[in-house]
Order: structure tokens, then sequence, then C-alpha cells
């Protein structure tokens, strides 16, 4: 007896026209490649066909259209991908579909019918633990894409799901130990998706418990390195500048938490040693490319945050951030004194350059006078020979009560520099 999804998979091609909605795709040759997976029994032969894989592999580019996605949900897709999924135990098979289920979590339709199949979405979180790297890609993806558009109510079912099959221990172990740099972009992009959606106040307590130790800085800090130092020359520009962001963004969401200073406490040297090369990485684009990039101000408010709540401003060295800093207000400063002569260097309009140089230096004048504030008394006096004329400039960017305390700690050390200056 034919199962009810294939009879129904028949009728409907018997009697379809030519095209899905407003494409110029045909409903039959859809219709087709569903009837040879709803038929379990002539299943396995197929996929050792190269024909059907290539035909799986044009459905998977065809759900990049909307229409075609509701055509599918019609013929109630992802019920016949559960029946059919145990039965393709290759790799390749496993990518493809799981790469089509995240086309499809791409409307949020079909994210609300994925939510209402929990068995099946738990056996498609299983395929985390794969060591398949193209399987991961599609499987991280499909949770990105699905997160993005489930509803609040459904947030809880996604921690309890997670938790179940462990995927933060998954997750973690792909970032410190990947060298497959389009999977590790998409890990981290996974990372600072569940860090955006999931550390939310109803299930704040659940993703503190699943996600938060010192696995996930230290992988992220791993994952990091072999990115953008290791394999830095074939990444894109946009790829780096959004690996250098999003990974600023996830260290904070973990550090956000109340113990993070002794959760993180052995990573803190790797964490610094990312921080220095995000600043390294703007600091040439500001001072070298002429280019201001208006991400500047999130990261280095972030960086604000990061350093205070590790309290990397007591321990760190200038060259950690206070030296990028400080060389991006001169370059800014600069910028000010040549927007009013005329003869700017920047490719910004005299009103933009104007407006992005006031967001950019106040930031960085308060990330150095933190670090005057707490660096090691070891570290002072250097610090205040860098920074030299500019100390009485960038105090007057600051509020009073940072002024007043910058002032006093550094009132004895100035003294002395003065001495030896006169």
């Amino acid at each position: 007896m034919k199962p009810e999804t294939e009879t129904n998979l028949e009728a409907a091609a018997s009697v379809a026209g030519d095209v899905i909605g407003d494409t110029a795709y045909s409903e039959r040759f859809v219709l087709k490649i569903l009837l040879k997976l709803a038929n379990l029994d002539s299943l396995k032969d197929e996929i050792r066909e190269k024909s059907f894989e290539d035909d799986l592999c044009t459905l998977w580019d065809m759900t990049a259209e909307r229409d075609v996605v509701l055509f599918l949900q019609k013929h109630d897709v992802l019920n016949l991908f559960n029946f059919a999924l145990p039965v393709l135990e290759t790799p390749r098979m496993i990518e493809i579909i799981v790469g089509i289920i995240g086309n499809l979590c791409c409307q949020r339709t079909a994210v609300t019918n994925l939510m209402k199949m929990e068995n099946f979405l738990r056996l498609l979180l299983e395929y985390v633990k794969s060591e398949d790297s193209l399987v991961l890609i599609q499987l991280l993806r499909l949770v990105n894409s699905a997160l993005f558009l489930a509803e609040n109510d459904d947030i809880p079912k996604w921690m309890n799901l997670f938790e179940s099959v462990g995927y933060s221990e998954a997750l973690y172990f792909i970032l410190k130990n990947s060298s497959h740099k389009e999977l590790l972009v998409t890990a981290i992009e996974n990372m600072n998706t569940l860090c955006s959606y999931c550390n939310t106040d109803e299930v704040r307590t659940k993703f503190y418990t699943h996600f938060v130790n010192l696995e996930a800085l230290d992988s992220l800090t791993s994952a990091f390195s072999e990115v953008i130092v290791s394999q830095k020359d074939s990444c894109e520009r946009e790829e780096i500048e959004r690996v250098l962001l999003i990974s600023l963004q996830i260290t904070l969401n973990m550090v956000s938490f109340e113990n993070a200073q002794q959760i993180f406490c052995s990573c803190k040297d790797s964490i610094q040693i990312m921080i220095k090369n995000i600043l390294v990485y703007y600091e040439d684009k500001l001072v070298n490319q002429k280019e201001i990039d208006s991400d500047i101000v999130d990261i280095i408010d972030s960086t604000f945050t990061i350093v205070n709540l590790l309290k990397l401003n007591e321990s760190s060295n200038m060259d950690i951030y206070f030296v990028s800093c400080h060389n991006m207000w001169k370059a800014m400063n600069v910028a000010t004194k040549s927007h009013l002569n005329g003869n700017s260097d920047f490719e910004d309009s005299n009103e933009e350059l104007a407006q992005l140089t006031k967001e950019i230096k106040l930031p960085l004048c308060n990330l150095v006078c933190d670090y005057i504030l707490k660096c090691s008394e070891s570290h002072l006096l250097t610090v205040l020979d860098a920074v030299n004329g500019d100390y009485e400039l960038i105090l007057s960017e600051v509020n009073s009560e940072i002024q007043h305390n910058v002032s006093k700690r550094t009132a004895d050390y100035r003294s002395r520099l003065e001495s030896v200056n006169s």
C-alpha cells in the first residue's frame, strides 16, 4: 500500500500546470522529485544515481524563490523529508536536504511548520555532531535562518532542543578544531545568532547554563585566529570585517554575566590578542587607507565594556588596545583640522566627515583615558610619555568626572615628566 503522501503527489502530478507561481520553474519537475523521495522502496536505488543528485541540487537552487517554497509547503515537504531522511545515508544527500530545509526556513511559514515537528527538528540538530564540514555548514545556516524568524514563544523550545542534543559542546568543538574556513565563518555567525536570539530575559538562565563556559570564548578565539590570522589571505574584505565585528559582539554577550571574570580568567590572553587584531585592522583602515568606518564606534564601545568587565585594562600591555586607539584619535584629530582647512585626505563629504569625526573621537578618548586611569604603575609613565602633547586635548573631550580622576592619578607623574623635559 502506498503512503498517503505518495498517492497525493501522484494525483497532483497528473494535473500539474507548467510553472510555479511567477517563476519559470516546472511543477511537474518538482513533483517527480518529491514522488521519488516518497517511495522508500526505490529511494535507496535512486540516491545512487547521479541524475537524482543533480535534480535535488536543482531543487535546492529553486528554493531561493519564495513561490517554490510555498509550493513545497503546499505538498507537505517537511513531512516528506522527515519520512525520507533516515534513508539518505550519504553525507552529500544529507547536505542537500538540510540545505533545502535551510532555504525553506528563510520563509516564516516554513519555520512555523518546522517548530511543530519537534522530533524532526531534533533529528536535524543531531547533525551538529557530523564529521562532514558541508553538512555542518548547511545545518548551522538552517539554525541561523530559523532563529532569525522564530517567534518569541519558540525560543524556550529551541533551548530545550539545544540542551537535549548537546549543541554547545558540538559547536565549540567545531570552532576549536576545524580549519575549514567557510565552516568556521558560518559557526561564528551561528554563535552570534545564538547570542542575539537566545540570550533573552525569558531563557537567560538556560542560555547561561548551556552556552556560557570557558570553552565558549576559548573556541571563539581559536576560530578567530584561524580565519583572521592563518587564512586571512583567502578571505574577502567584507568577510574579514564581518568576523571582526561579530566576534567582538559575541565576546561582549559572554562577558556580560556576573561571574564572567572567573569563568574566562584563563583565556584572557587570547581575548586580548583578538582585541588587538581587531583594533590594528581598523587602525590601518583609518590611519593608512584614510577610510572611516561607522562600525568603529560600536567596536570601541564594545572594547571599552569588555576590558572593564574582565579588568584587562589593569594588566594589558599598551599595544593591546591603547596604542591603536591613540593612533586613531590622532588621525581623527588631524582630519578635524584638515576639514576646517578644506583639504581633507578622506573621501567623505565635509558634513559626513565632521559628524563621523565627532562620533568616533569621544569613545576613543574614553578608552584612552580609561587605560591611563587603570593601567599598572609600571605602564603609566610610558603611556603618559606616548600621549605627551595630546594629553590636554584628549582630556578636554571626556566628561568632568573622568577628567578629575585622570588628572588626580597622573599629577605626580606629569610633574616628573615636565621636570625631565624642562
